[in-house]
Formats: structure tokens, C-alpha cells, sequence
């Protein structure tokens, strides 16, 4: 279940990025690669926890920096983070 909704959860992040007009390029292509290594870390448990965290990291600072300007896309980040942390990643 929990693989089931991290996968939803990148999905929701690749929605409102599709639905975000006023993200500028650089922005958007650092989400779109976030996503991609969050799909190899659930891909990958055997990653190592220095992978896991610096992932993490950046998602965490994503969310925030989003937060006052794409409050949607801060809450997708956030439902990522939540999924990595669901299946101990």
C-alpha cells in the first residue's frame, strides 16, 4: 500500500507541475528531477542512507521555498516527503 501511495503521490507532483504556469524553468526541472530519484529510491531500498537523506533534503527545501508562492505544489513535495518516510526511506 505504501509503494501504491508514494506512487500516487509522484503522479499528484507531476499533475500540478503540468497545471503551474508561473513556475519558472529551473524550478520546474529541479521537481521534475526529484521525482525521477524518488522513483529510483522506492525502486532501490538498497540505496545508501546518504542517497535517502540527501534526497530528502532537497524535497524539504523544495517544499519550502514553494511554499508562499505554489502552496499546491509545496503540499505535493510535502505528500512526497510523507510516502519516503512511510516506507522508511
Amino acid at each position: 500500500m505504501d509503494k501504491k501511495h508514494l506512487q500516487s503521490s509522484i503522479e499528484n507532483l507531476h499533475r500540478e507541475l503540468a497545471s503551474t504556469d508561473s513556475i519558472d524553468d529551473e524550478s520546474r526541472k529541479l521537481l521534475q528531477e526529484l521525482a525521477q530519484d524518488v522513483e529510483k529510491l522506492a525502486g532501490n531500498t538498497d540505496a545508501a542512507d546518504d542517497e535517502h537523506a540527501t534526497t530528502t533534503g532537497q524535497l524539504e527545501t523544495a517544499a519550502l521555498r514553494f511554499e508562499s508562492e505554489h502552496p499546491k505544489l509545496a503540499m505535493a513535495v510535502g505528500e512526497l516527503i510523507d510516502a519516503l518516510g512511510k516506507l522508511g526511506i
